[in-house]
């Protein structure tokens, strides 16, 4: 008999335990805007998440978060909307890449807390917002080669053939026979002469 009844109050203590965590309300997303895994072409103008309880508007949040991790906006719930949805109205300028939406919902009635994400991904920049590590190309307009002209073959002038100009006479060399001729007139004279004053000698 002892035994049941430390087996009984082993269980109550169990149950005790176990009721409060099975029997608190965790609020989960039902529905986002954008759509989880959407691919869009234009900026949101706004991002919503719909939960299945109402929240906690003091403790529940939304993030979202640039393609690197970083913060880039928060939200929560409305002031004029129903208690089950959170938003995010104030976006900054968006670049092509993958948004990740972090929530945390904490139920109203018994402070149930869950997390998530949803993402969506945008395929185009917004304008005046550049993609990351971007720039921008410079578009310039090849100016085409000129087309070469062929060059007409002149046909090769004759070269001028220089004018033949007379072959200037050699000047009469120290040896030559004018110069000779002189000499030998003026020796036979005197040979002459000498030999007839030695024929009037011998007479």
């Amino acid at each position: 008999m002892d035994h049941r009844r430390a087996a009984a109050a082993v269980l109550a203590l169990l149950l005790v335990a176990v009721l409060p965590a099975a029997v608190a309300a965790h609020s989960d997303l039902v529905s986002s805007s954008p759509p989880d895994g959407a691919v869009l072409t234009g900026p949101p103008l706004e991002i919503t998440g719909d939960f299945s309880e109402a929240l906690d508007a003091t403790r529940s949040v939304l993030e979202l978060r640039a393609p690197g991790g970083s913060v880039l906006a928060t939200g929560g719930v409305p002031n004029d909307g129903p208690a089950t949805r959170m938003a995010i109205a104030d976006l900054p300028a968006f670049a092509p890449g993958t948004y990740e939406v972090r929530w945390t919902t904490v139920t109203a009635d018994d402070g149930g807390v869950e997390r998530g994400t949803f993402s969506f991904t945008l395929s185009a920049a917004t304008p005046g917002a550049a993609a990351p590590g971007a720039s921008a190309a410079t578009s310039t307009t090849p100016t085409p080669a000129p087309v070469p002209t062929p060059a007409l073959s002149a046909a090769p002038s004759p070269a001028a053939s220089p004018a033949a100009s007379p072959a200037p006479s050699p000047a009469p060399g120290p040896g030559s026979a004018a110069d000779l001729l002189v000499p030998l007139v003026v020796l036979a004279g005197v040979l002459a002469a000498g030999a007839a004053w030695l024929l009037r000698r011998r007479r």
